[in-house]
Order: C-alpha cells, then structure tokens, then sequence
C-alpha cells in the first residue's frame, strides 16, 4: 500500500531525521532520560496489543527500543517495522530478539506493510510530520487495519496556551535531569522542542484528525504534561 494514494503531500519528507540521526548508539540510554516515566509512558502504548498471533506494524521503529518490549509481551505477534534511518534499523537489526522481525528502510509515507493489520501503533513520531501529512497518514493507518483493529499513539504535543507551554518546559527541563540527563542535554531538547513547534498538535487537534481520519472511538489512555497515549479503534 501506498500513503501517497490517500493524499500524503510528502513534503519535507525529511522532516524527522534531525532529532536521531547520528545518535543510533545513544539512543536507547537518552529516551529513558528524555521521556520523565518511561514504563508508564511505554507501557501505555504496550497495554493495547492483545497476546497471540496478532500482525502488528510498527511506524518508526528506531533501534526496536519498543519493538523488543513487544516481542517480549507477546512472542506470538508478527511485527512488522518501519524507520526512515538505516542506522538505527542497523542497531535493531543486530538485536537476537528481532531476529523474527521484518523492518522496512523507509519514509512510512512512502512505503507500508502488506495486508492490514490487527494493530498499528508508534511512539514519539507523528510530532516530526506537517500537519497536511499527519492527518492523512490516519486515514492510511485507518484503512489498513482489520475490523475490530486498533491504532495506539504515544507522542508530545503542544500546550493549549503560553503559559502552559512554558510550565510544562520548566517541569521537563527538572524531569530530564533527574533521570540523569546533563543540563545541556535537557536544554537541546527544549529547544529542538521550540524548533518544531509548527510541527505538534494540540490534543484537541489531534482528536479532530482521528476522528475525521474515520475512528469511531477514540480513547486518552495516558497523559503526563506534554506525553500523551491515544488509542483509535476501527
């Protein structure tokens, strides 16, 4: 299937590599330091996929950081994973446990799984799309699932206003560095965070485009400051 067939502008496509690409080996130390409670967070998104022989896809699947999680809840679950960065497929790949995976080197705007799916989930991606590409990215992900099946997204989004923009980043520059993060760590994320701005959705925003991609029901299963769960269910 193709992305582009359901109106995927693709522009900036290259959108989304500036926050990972040469970090391949650190990646997997830094995003438990970056995200403030990492098990709950992941965990979130984890709780949604049912055990046994469900066909699963991954969007931006990295190092198989969650992808591991997964094949660890659920050895059954035939997972397919999709990344735009050779590097970090390279890390994911030499993993024993992902030995069963099959990973796509690509934009998944671009490139897609075969056949549809019991479930459709990603983490801390969606936010690196313009707005036009992410809402029809959806509907893609919409029309690729089973009957029954579901779509669960855990990703940052904006504030609402300034000022809980600004409390929210007072609250994840301390997180950042209690997790162990250095300050300067935490300060480029903030600010690769104030760089992307154009690019987040405001959760009310974000349910408008589940909804108008098509999803009956959708449910705010986690929410911690700026991270929040979603899960979309056909």
């Amino acid at each position: 299937m193709d992305p582009n067939e359901n109106g995927c502008s693709c522009a900036e496509k290259d959108k989304g590599r500036e926050h990972f690409d040469g970090i391949e080996n650190e990646y997997e130390r830094m995003i438990v330091q970056i995200v403030p409670s990492p098990r709950d967070f992941f965990g979130s998104v984890l709780s949604l996929i049912p055990d046994g022989p469900v066909r699963v896809l991954e969007l931006g699947s990295g190092t198989g950081f969650v992808t591991a999680m997964l094949c660890a809840r659920n050895p059954e679950a035939e997972i397919t994973g999709i990344d735009l960065s050779p590097g970090m497929l390279e890390v994911a790949k030499a993993k024993p446990e992902l030995s069963d995976v099959t990973f796509i080197t690509g934009d998944f705007r671009e490139v897609w799984g075969t056949g549809t799916f019991d479930v459709i989930f990603t983490t801390l991606c969606l936010h690196h799309l313009p707005d036009a590409d992410r809402a029809a990215l959806l509907k893609t992900i919409h029309d690729s699932l089973r009957e029954g099946g579901v779509f669960v997204n855990g990703d940052v989004f904006a504030a609402e206003c300034d000022r809980e923009e600004a409390l929210n980043m007072a609250w994840w520059r301390d997180a950042m560095q209690k997790n162990g993060l250095s300050a300067g760590e935490a300060e480029e994320m903030i600010q690769k965070r104030r760089d992307n701005t154009a690019y987040l959705d405001t959760i009310s925003g974000y349910r408008q485009k589940m909804e108008a991609a098509g999803f009956g029901t959708t449910v705010h299963l986690y929410k911690n400051r700026i991270y929040s769960t979603f899960a979309g269910f056909r």
